[in-house]
């Protein structure tokens, strides 16, 4: 009742209109302040479905009256105080209302969903693109944030989202194609270094060739038979190559991924800790590429750049000087972790070596 009394007051005497902006007719809002309009103006706002959600539009005097009174449609006190002279550039042309006057002008820019999704996609295809082996899934995903980023710099709303995820898209290309240049080359050159394209000699094979491990040094001396057979240890053992370069893995244990861990799909998540010792004359290179299996299931690795402790996942890249050692963490996730099989080397040059938790 209060709202039909309003309109009802305002169609026996428009000037009891209270302050306000309203349509002036002219394709804009101009402020009303009780007695007449003012000079202040700003932009219209969008058209609502409810011709009558303003108490005081034409919907509620209707379109006739409006008409018969010579007032523009939408404006019900368009006549009351002529626009001569009036600039709508004056001192509330921008849209802001004078000193005590409420605010008007268009709704606040719209949140950009798609720039916000290609941003996201675009820093997570960083991350795997400066991880060494597993760039794969960074090459796959940076284009797709490219892609969903630019589309989004062409929506409505903000557009900062949009051009981070651009950037970090073109910049996680560059970097990728770097690491994965650096890493081939060192890989290239240890095959080189290694005689492999040349010829097998037995130097060579004896220098790759897997020595006992510290458990079976300790009962008998010797080297092995030298056939390249995978070696089986426990973890904790420390396996020894005839070059005096030692890797060891220690027991698994519980792990608690960060909100940044990708990777935890599965029923437990462990972390083990890996140290490769240089016992040799030479630098070591290190190309690590661990495989863990659980109960016959492949384990997944966690990739944790916020984990406690420092970043877990990453496998070494520093070359390892001579009496020089390297240690880091690696995280998986397994479907058993009583059952555990991790296969390891310090780099292509040397034989794997099988670490497990499984009774022999």
């Amino acid at each position: 009742m209060p709202r039909r009394a309003a309109i009802i007051a305002t169609m026996s005497d428009p000037t009891s209109a209270p302050p306000g902006w309203y349509d002036d007719g002219r394709g804009q809002q101009r402020y009303w302040d009780g007695q007449q309009w003012t000079e202040h103006t700003a932009p219209l706002e969008p058209a609502t479905p409810d011709g009558a959600t303003r108490p005081y539009d034409t919907a509620a005097l209707g379109g006739d009256q409006a008409a018969a009174a010579g007032r523009p449609a939408g404006s019900p006190y368009a006549d009351t105080t002529p626009f001569a002279g009036l600039s709508t550039n004056g001192p509330g042309g921008t849209g802001a209302a004078p000193a005590g006057y409420p605010p008007a002008g268009p709704p606040e820019p719209q949140t950009n969903v798609l720039g916000i999704v290609g941003l996201v996609v675009a820093a997570v295809g960083f991350v795997f693109a400066l991880i060494p082996f597993v760039q794969v899934v960074g090459f796959v995903l940076l284009p797709i944030g490219f892609v969903l980023s630019l589309i989004a710099v062409f929506l409505k709303g903000r557009k900062w989202p949009a051009i981070t995820g651009l950037a970090l898209s073109v910049l996680g290309g560059i970097i990728g194609a770097v690491v994965f240049a650096v890493t081939a080359l060192g890989i290239f050159n240890q095959v080189v270094d290694s005689g492999v394209l040349d010829e097998f000699d037995d130097e060579v094979s004896q220098s790759q060739a897997p020595l006992e491990s510290d458990e079976a040094t300790e009962g008998e001396e010797g080297e092995t038979d030298g056939t390249g057979a995978e070696q089986v240890l426990s973890f904790g053992e420390t396996m020894v190559w005839t070059n005096e370069v030692t890797m060891s893995v220690s027991a698994p244990e519980p792990f608690t991924p960060s909100d940044l861990a990708a990777g935890a799909d599965q029923g437990v998540n462990l972390v083990f800790t890996i140290t490769i010792v240089n016992g040799s004359a030479e630098s070591l290179q290190p190309i690590v590429l661990t495989r863990v299996s659980s109960d016959g299931v492949e384990a997944s690795r966690i990739l944790d750049v916020g984990a406690e402790g420092g970043q877990v996942g990453i496998p070494p890249t520093t070359a390892i000087l001579p009496g020089e050692s390297l240690t880091w963490r690696e995280a998986y996730s397994v479907a058993d972790p009583d059952s555990i099989t991790l296969q390891t080397a310090p780099s292509f040059q040397y034989e794997d070596v099988i670490f497990t938790n499984v009774p022999r």
